[in-house]
């Protein structure tokens, strides 16, 4: 094994044990919700959702036209307990925590010199050419084409229009909007039933605009899933046609 190569799999293990150590930070601050100062509104953050809960004498303690402000304060100050777990882990006190096993590159290795040696020579070389052609020419209308999808948002509403909420391309709250007349007589259990309403039909417009590879849909997807696995874009690279 080379001296880069031991390098480049030094490095996946020191980020393997950080990544470790981010989800130990995390799950440390365990299943307890963030409230606001009232107590009445919580929302409990984890790796793939927001919930959102709204006590039952929420009016005694929060103006309906306020509501909606307090809601989206509190769901700032759950993310930001979550980031600073996250800084903590990348202090010089962090725990150690036991990562997962790092793949030996030899298998991974072997595999690509197999297929280099038994390609054609000539069809390798057009292969390779024409993947860098192309992935230079195409490199930017593909980075243009993610960056789009990234700043896309997501808008959702319960069945009667009483909340609209909306999330970001990862499903992150980024604005929410309720109905204050209806709220001047909703209790706690239907505002809660209401957000989480809305909250469900936006993550649906979430997960149908996301697609299965990173690079799926872009000018660069016929090499999707070679450059997720160097073995696969090597067998990409030699096969003849």
């Amino acid at each position: 094994m080379t001296h880069d190569n031991e390098a480049i799999y030094e490095l996946y293990e020191q980020l393997a044990q950080k990544t470790a150590q981010m989800r130990a930070a995390t799950e440390s601050l365990g299943p307890d919700p963030v409230e606001d100062a009232t107590g009445q509104v919580s929302v409990l953050v984890d790796d793939t959702s927001i919930d959102i809960s709204i006590g039952s004498f929420w009016r005694a303690s929060v103006r309906p036209e306020a509501l909606s402000g307090v809601i989206m304060e509190t769901v700032n100050n759950a993310f930001i307990a979550r980031l600073t777990a996250w800084g903590e882990s990348f202090t010089q006190d962090a725990a150690a925590v036991p990562s997962s096993p790092v793949p030996s590159p030899l298998p991974s290795a072997h595999e690509i010199s197999e297929l280099v040696a038994a390609a054609d020579g000539d069809t390798f070389h057009r292969n390779v050419n024409r993947f860098v052609d192309t992935f230079s020419s195409q490199l930017s209308a593909t980075l243009a084409a993610l960056t789009e999808r990234a700043n896309q948002v997501h808008h959702g509403k319960d069945a009667h229009n009483h909340a609209t909420v909306t999330l970001d391309s990862s499903g992150t709250l980024i604005g929410l909007e309720l109905d204050v007349s209806w709220l001047h007589t909703a209790d706690g259990g239907a505002v809660t039933a209401t957000i989480r309403a809305a909250m469900a039909d936006a993550r649906q417009s979430v997960a149908a605009a996301t697609p299965s590879a990173p690079f799926e849909g872009t000018p660069l997807s016929e090499y999707a899933e070679g450059m997720a696995d160097p073995v696969e874009l090597i067998r990409m690279l030699t096969r003849g046609g």
